[in-house]
């Protein structure tokens, strides 16, 4: 029997923010201070990263390294690089810690956070000269601050700042709280342009990139690296770092599933790798994902949060954008960076995660697509909803659970019969096509490429095009589709063409699929399908 609680089994930090913590208690770390020489380049900063990207954990590695803590450096990247060490004054906010929702309860708790702050530094804030404790601007309460921390220490500040749009993300669903969360939480950012004499370095995170709306007009001299291919790795971990870092965990998975080294790499890259957040084209994986997969050995959805979802849909639903749009649509970078509108809700999907950069023009502009298949099943549940009608969340659950079984484990019996159900509660009147034939294409592309699989239409081979190819880790679906003729017809055209030649040489099962779709039941009617191993 296989040992589950082996000796020396790697601890994966998941869920954990505190640098000091991770390092004190024996858990891997995958080192990313050697990005700190850069940084010291310039002095303020602002990164947009989806949830759950280690942007907690960096801002308390920074707070480590500036407050001098060689000790929990050694042996990383940083440690012989920096001589010093000097111990800087830090003001550190998190505004995810915050439980107040409302705009005010923010404020309130962003003001005795920074009074915090002052007692732990033993900082006398002038307020009971001024103003009443509850009273103190919070503006000027900022500034007092990091002014009388510099003088008193004699340093300059450093100011870390963590998921600063905590306030605003909560209420991004009411236009009017939206714009009193920023008029109340712009003069306290503003304090990053007036206290510069008093400040050291500045770093601000963030899931959205609000930084062209009002609340930091007052704070103009951020540099924004969020897409900056200098910092294309700097949260998330590369293939290369799993490789290095992890490689006893992706044996024993190896060993548990009885599955070659390289099928284990294949199956997580396919699962929890695919976001690019820049022109480079350098990839990595969601690194809470990847831990959470490597340390339960099993691979499930870690990542996505029911919340988030919810505004997506909504904001989905208000536009006018197909799920093509989402992923065909050539942006410029400053559209990746706006604020979010539900007449363009592509900045929402790219800075949540649930979108990535998939293609660079060379100059400026960006083509999107899904990053990997954990985000594909979460969009199951997001966008077929709106897709079809008539069908219950329920029902929609159930048909979505068997098919993606079914694709999984080849059974192609199961896979067709659900297929058709599904589809034929898809309005045909919602979808914008001229030809039925292309009705059918972009259902089923629709349908497999929402369940995680890799799914391409119209594929150009040397005797004509592909319909639709589908790729799993363990089996290749090569689909030939036709109108109103039969399912025979379908497959024969797939042997005479030799459309699944280029999949036979891989170590996967291809799958032909012949399908005739009829137009009087707008749904698929037949199939046949030949499976070669």
């Amino acid at each position: 029997m296989r040992n589950v609680m082996k000796e020396n089994r790697i601890k994966y930090p998941i869920g954990l923010q505190s640098f000091e913590e991770l390092r004190r208690g024996g858990y891997v770390y995958v080192d990313k201070t050697g990005f700190i020489p850069s940084l010291l380049d310039k002095k303020y900063y602002f990164l947009s990263r989806p949830r759950r990207f280690g942007k907690s954990l960096t801002l308390s590695m920074l707070e480590a390294y500036f407050c001098g803590r060689k000790d929990l450096f050694e042996g990383l990247s940083v440690y012989d690089w920096e001589r010093d060490w000097i111990e800087y004054p830090v003001i550190h906010i998190d505004f995810n810690s915050m439980k107040g929702v409302e705009p005010d309860e923010i404020v309130e708790e962003l003001r005795q956070m920074l009074f915090e702050i002052a007692g732990n530094y033993e900082v006398s804030l002038p307020f009971e000269s001024y103003w009443t404790r509850e009273r103190y601007p919070i503006g000027r309460l900022f500034f007092d601050l990091i002014r009388l921390m510099s003088e008193q220490y004699k340093r300059n500040v450093v100011v870390l700042i963590d998921e600063y749009d905590k306030g605003i993300i909560e209420v991004l669903h009411d236009e009017q709280l939206r714009m009193n969360a920023t008029d109340l939480l712009r003069p306290f950012f503003s304090v990053l342009k007036s206290a510069d004499r008093y400040i050291k370095f500045a770093f601000i995170t963030g899931v959205s990139r609000f930084r062209n709306t009002t609340i930091f007009s007052g704070a103009n001299n951020l540099s924004d690296i969020s897409l900056d291919r200098r910092y294309a790795s700097f949260l998330g971990i590369t293939e290369k770092e799993m490789l290095t870092y992890f490689q006893p965990a992706l044996n024993d998975i190896s060993e548990r599933y009885g599955w070659s080294y390289d099928k284990v790499v294949e199956v997580l890259r396919d699962r929890y790798d695919g976001y690019r957040f820049t022109s480079e084209e350098e990839y990595v994986y969601n690194p809470f994902s990847l831990l959470s997969a490597l340390d339960f050995e099993a691979f499930q959805d870690y990542w996505v949060a029911t919340g988030t979802s919810k505004v997506l849909a909504t904001y989905l639903k208000a536009s006018k954008f197909t799920f093509r749009d989402l992923t065909r649509r050539w942006v410029s970078a400053n559209q990746l960076g706006s604020t979010y509108t539900k007449e363009n809700p592509l900045s929402l999907f790219f800075q949540t995660g649930y979108l990535t950069i998939r293609d660079f023009d060379g100059f400026n502009a960006y083509r999107l697509g899904i990053p990997n298949q954990e985000v594909q099943n979460a969009l199951v549940e997001l966008i077929i909803p709106e897709f079809v009608e008539g069908v219950d969340a329920d029902t929609i659950g159930d048909m979505t659970m068997t098919l993606r079984k079914a694709i999984n484990s080849g059974d192609v019996d199961d896979m067709m019969q659900t297929l058709r159900s599904l589809m034929a509660s898809i309005p045909y009147h919602e979808i914008d096509v001229k030809l039925l034939e292309k009705h059918m294409h972009l259902c089923m592309y629709v349908v497999f490429l929402m369940l995680g699989v890799d799914t391409k239409c119209e594929i150009v081979e040397s005797a004509g095009r592909v319909d639709m190819v589908a790729q799993t880790p363990w089996r290749v679906y090569v689909f030939e589709f036709k109108i109103d003729k039969s399912a025979e017809e379908a497959l024969r055209q797939i042997d005479e063409k030799g459309y699944a030649i280029s999949w036979e040489a891989s170590d996967r099962k291809v799958i032909k699929i012949g399908v005739n779709f009829s137009s009087k039941l707008r749904t698929i009617d037949s199939w046949i399908a030949e499976v070669r191993s």
